[in-house]
């Protein structure tokens, strides 16, 4: 059976993982034969936010990969316990969280935003297998900050039921809730992600020599 990493960031849009996105990339990857592998780093959120509000909760600190627990339902795995190797393809569903906790310096004008360690490391493995690696919303982010490259404004005006694949570097993006509130034009874009992922791995590119 094909196994297929989900990467959170936490619970919620706002100080982690969009729960919709990720919930609707878990049921189209096992509806389509795959078992899902729930990963997120142990490590500290960088803030709270009340949710009702959108306002940050003062003093309160929450970890990682205790809030993705909650989505997981308790079954997700440090990113440190991960193996190189076992992970046939990786989905980063979007979320502040995404930029927030998985990336560095969030917010600091100037500074380089980059993969935090363990996030580097497992999607290093993946592109060095060319694995292929799915992302929604700002889960995109991370991985243009992974390949050192710049988001494109094109792909965050594309329709939510859209996907853009690039089959080079066995990529698949779409936009999620960034450019769609209806949620079944979310979710049709998520079926359509997941579907283009678990096809890549047959593919193979042709080379003109």
């Amino acid at each position: 059976m094909t196994k297929a990493g989900i990467l959170l960031s936490g619970c919620g849009m706002y100080d982690g993982t969009e729960v919709a996105e990720a919930v609707l990339a878990a049921l189209s990857l096992e509806r389509a034969g795959a078992r899902v592998i729930w990963l997120a780093p142990d490590a500290p959120q960088m803030h709270t936010v009340d949710h009702l509000t959108g306002s940050e909760v003062e003093g309160e600190q929450r970890v990682i990969m205790a809030e993705a627990a909650r989505l997981a339902r308790g079954k997700v795995r440090s990113l440190a316990e991960q193996w190189p190797g076992e992970l046939a393809a990786l989905v980063i569903p979007g979320g502040h969280g995404a930029v927030k906790n998985l990336m560095t310096n969030f917010a600091i004008l100037g500074a380089p935003r980059e993969p935090i360690a363990p996030v580097r490391d497992l999607l290093a493995d993946l592109a060095g297998r060319r694995a292929p690696i799915g992302s929604i919303s700002l889960g995109r982010a991370v991985v243009s900050a992974y390949f050192n490259e710049p988001l494109s404004g094109d792909e965050m005006q594309m329709p939510a039921a859209d996907i853009q694949v690039d089959e080079e570097r066995r990529l698949v993006f779409t936009p999620g809730f960034l450019t769609g509130a209806a949620l079944p034009d979310v979710a049709t874009g998520i079926e359509r992600l997941v579907r283009a992922l678990l096809n890549l791995p047959a593919r193979e590119l042709h080379v003109i020599h």
